[in-house]
């Protein structure tokens, strides 16, 4: 064999990362994912509002005006359709929901007795041209099939009411007609969860999402400094705590609701805290957890997401600034569109679970994040002007040891959880302060798992991560790494430390190799898989 070709042959196996002896592996399943996650076009329709120069209208920037922005056109044109062009490497995972504003407007449309105006599974037509002349049903079967037809999973819709039991009926036999899977219930139906009941018996593959709303997108006493912590309206004794309780027993998916852009991940992780301390090791609480839209937390804590962000920047601004009240700041979630494309690909491995599962564990303190808001950062008024406080848990933990954190200065947040299936994951997420809007610090995190056969999912940044396992595994012939994204592994035996049954990963390794497979200009945490191979 001659130089060349053996040099060939060397660059070809550094490229995939292959070892001596053992081809790499793809670590994520090709299927896609079957837990209901869902992107939801309300943050688009949000942003859809005087888009393409600058806002003269700014009291215009309102709920009434976005769903206006809902349309064909909107969804599916190919230059920026949302459903056309967003998240091309995530779509199978993902159902595609639309939102508040695509059932007929006009009263006299809605057939069905006792429909709502906002639930009556009605398209309406001026806006959905394409879906005109046919019944409700078929309308809704061709909207599905255009939706498959750009590779999600399917179409989604949302819905806000209470209607009777008959008409929710007939709404679940129209979704089964049209395949339609998902149905987040906005608001609305949790006295009798007549819907919940009638899927149960006609359609039971159809997925139900119930919310008794947060009072607000901050978590309350948040204009008040010092405290140690600041519980949410699902804390034992708060106000939607016995509704938050009730619902969780009588749906598929519970959504913690709404959170203000800047502080958002601090208090979807405090409430979702304050739900899984009253749930945990208890069967009753069926409906899994979705964090809106927090990938690194819902990895960590075993729970969905209901994305929203999308790519769009500087498209509309106000006093020449890119204006967006759903998604704000120095974290440039717009930039940050693989984060929700990898969480899509870990969901295959390890599906989220429901609130009763298993154990929770917490820290026994918060961390505090705090940021003087303005006219800019949400449409909350309340808070424009003021300093904002909110909290949670340092460190949580679902089925397993909370991880041990060590870091000099400020710490993230740090989460992990053992899934039913298996799989471990630990995530890490940042902080916000006065003077910085979102900064990620990195610690040295060790984390206890029980099973070293078992895939681990890494999400976030870290100075070192620890994995400890309950016997050696010094004998392991390839330690296989792979960014969610990619389709091969690459062995980083050489790379770590190895040393009975403990495992050292540097953070540097973790954000090279977790956003390998990224898009140029994507700012993404990492999203990795590791397996051991013995």
């Amino acid at each position: 064999m001659d130089v060349l070709r053996m040099a060939a042959i060397a660059a070809m196996v550094a490229l995939v990362g292959v070892s001596a002896g053992a081809p790499a592996p793809n670590l994520v399943p090709t299927e896609p994912a079957t837990a209901a996650n869902y992107w939801c076009t309300w943050y688009a329709q949000n942003y859809w509002i005087q888009r393409g120069g600058e806002i003269t209208d700014f009291e215009g920037i309102n709920n009434p005006n976005a769903r206006e922005e809902l349309t064909y056109e909107a969804v599916f044109n190919e230059k920026d359709g949302w459903a056309s062009t967003y998240l091309p490497r995530g779509r199978s995972d993902f159902f595609f929901l639309i939102d508040h504003g695509w059932q007929t407007k006009v009263a006299a449309e809605r057939t069905v007795p006792g429909a709502a105006p906002f639930f009556s599974l009605q398209i309406d037509a001026r806006d959905f041209p394409k879906y005109a002349g046919v019944s409700p049903r078929e309308s809704l079967r061709l909207f599905n099939e255009d939706i498959k037809g750009l590779g999600w999973r399917g179409l989604g819709i949302w819905v806000r009411g209470n209607v009777p039991a008959e008409a929710a009926r007939t709404f679940v036999a129209w979704s089964k007609y049209a395949g339609i899977e998902y149905w987040k219930i906005d608001g609305g139906g949790t006295k009798h969860f007549y819907s919940f009941k009638a899927k149960q018996e006609i359609y039971p593959e159809l997925q139900l999402e119930y919310i008794t709303g947060s009072n607000g997108p901050l978590n309350p006493n948040w204009d008040k400094p010092g405290l140690l912590a600041y519980s949410s309206v699902y804390d034992i004794g708060g106000p939607r705590q016995k509704a938050m309780l009730a619902v969780l027993q009588n749906t598929d998916t519970f959504r913690t609701y709404d959170a203000a852009p800047i502080l958002v991940t601090t208090t979807t992780m405090r409430r979702t805290h304050d739900i899984l301390k009253q749930t945990q090791n208890d069967p009753r609480y069926r409906a899994v957890l979705n964090l809106q839209d927090d990938p690194q937390a819902a990895a960590g804590l075993g729970c969905l997401i209901s994305s929203k962000r999308h790519p769009n920047y500087m498209e509309r601004t106000y006093k020449g600034k890119d204006l967006h009240h759903q998604i704000r700041g120095k974290r440039m979630i717009q930039k940050r569109m693989n984060e929700i494309e990898r969480f899509g690909r870990w969901q295959r491995i390890a599906p989220a679970f429901a609130a009763g599962v298993g154990s929770y564990k917490a820290a026994d303190f918060d961390l505090i994040d705090r940021y003087r808001h303005t006219e800019s950062d949400t449409w909350f008024k309340p808070c424009w002007g003021k300093m904002v406080h909110q909290s949670a848990p340092a460190v949580m933990a679902r089925n397993m040891p909370l991880p041990k954190v060590v870091v000099e200065g400020d710490a993230p947040y740090v989460m992990a959880s053992t899934y039913p299936n298996g799989p471990v994951a630990v995530a890490t997420e940042g902080r916000v302060k006065p003077e910085d809007q979102w900064y990620h610090p990195c610690a040295r995190v060790t984390v206890r798992i029980a099973d070293a056969a078992q895939p681990i999912g890494v999400f976030g940044h870290y100075r070192e991560l620890v994995l400890q396992f309950a016997e050696s595994i010094e004998q392991a012939k390839n330690i296989w790494v792979q960014d969610l994204l990619a389709d091969r592994a690459t062995d980083i035996t050489g790379k770590v430390k190895i040393r009975g049954g403990t495992l050292t990963i540097p953070g540097t390794l973790i954000d090279q190799i977790g956003t390998s497979a990224g898009d140029a200009g994507d700012i993404s945490v990492p999203g990795l898989v590791l397996k051991i191979q013995r």
